[in-house]
């Protein structure tokens, strides 16, 4: 039997174009045990996914809010994810927001051994990103051809709704500490690094796996994915630069599939 996956999505923070990118990209760790939506049912952003959720399985967990302009949807989402911990057989949590007020969420599902892969735009905070054992730029990645002229709309009247909720915060505690957000390194800096590691963490290796190439940068970018550049994968992403890194590819024991190695020219 394979990972069950739980994806909790922040629907007061994300955008419902995203709906699909979220189901393929939970989907690769696992079956999709679980896929819920919160958010308040007056705010805009929530109410575009009512379209959505049907089409994509999605439960709506959708809250009331009880005093005007304070949602409890973040709240509500935080305690079902305690509640699936102890109780849902769950492996994998995959929680998708750019609101950093998740970050202690995260580091208590990791506590408990399960693995957490966060979904957010790069306005997420590094501490969100880092929390997570990887972190999809959803923003970055997502390429979208055509935008309607209400979702434009919805998503505009979302952010100058997050806008005024973060003015009401920032008066209320002077003590608030400005976080970085999530840094996206420049793709001639990812190929300076994997330069440097193959001299360096792999220095006696004549060759050296791709996978493992691409677990070293995700250990030191939490939020590193070759697609933020626009290449579909990591082997294309060093395509573009094989005039310093050379990529050869050898059978697997299996002799169906192969496997990708890199190594300096």
């Amino acid at each position: 039997m394979g990972k069950q996956v739980a994806v909790l999505i922040d629907g007061d923070n994300i955008s419902s174009k995203y709906a699909e990118y979220i189901r393929q990209e939970a989907s690769q760790y696992g079956n999709v045990k679980i896929f819920r939506l919160y958010g308040s049912i007056n705010c805009p952003s929530v109410k575009a996914w009512y379209k959505v959720m049907p089409s994509k399985g999605i439960m709506p967990m959708l809250q009331i809010c009880y005093t005007k302009g304070k949602s409890i949807a973040d709240q509500a989402l935080t305690i079902d994810a305690m509640d699936i911990l102890y109780t849902g057989n769950v492996d994998v949590f995959c929680i998708v927001s750019s609101d950093s007020d998740f970050t202690k969420l995260v580091y208590r599902i990791k506590e408990a051994g399960k693995i957490v892969i966060g979904m957010g735009e790069q306005k997420a905070k590094e501490s969100l990103a880092n929390a997570c054992d990887e972190f999809k730029i959803l923003d970055l990645i997502y390429k979208s051809e055509t935008e309607e002229t209400e979702e434009a709309a919805v998503e505009q009247e979302m952010e100058e709704t997050v806008e005024d909720a973060g003015q009401i915060a920032m008066e209320d505690d002077e003590d608030v500490v400005e976080e970085a957000e999530v840094s996206i390194p420049a793709e001639a800096e990812v190929i300076e690094v994997i330069q440097d590691l193959l001299e360096t963490a792999f220095a006696g290796e004549e060759k050296v796996h791709l996978s493992k190439i691409g677990l070293c940068l995700s250990q030191k970018w939490s939020g590193f994915d070759a697609r933020n550049y626009g290449y579909k994968n990591m082997r294309q992403l060093l395509n573009q630069h094989n005039d310093v890194l050379e990529i050869s590819d050898e059978k697997a024991p299996d002799g169906v599939h192969y496997i990708s190695y890199v190594k300096k020219k």
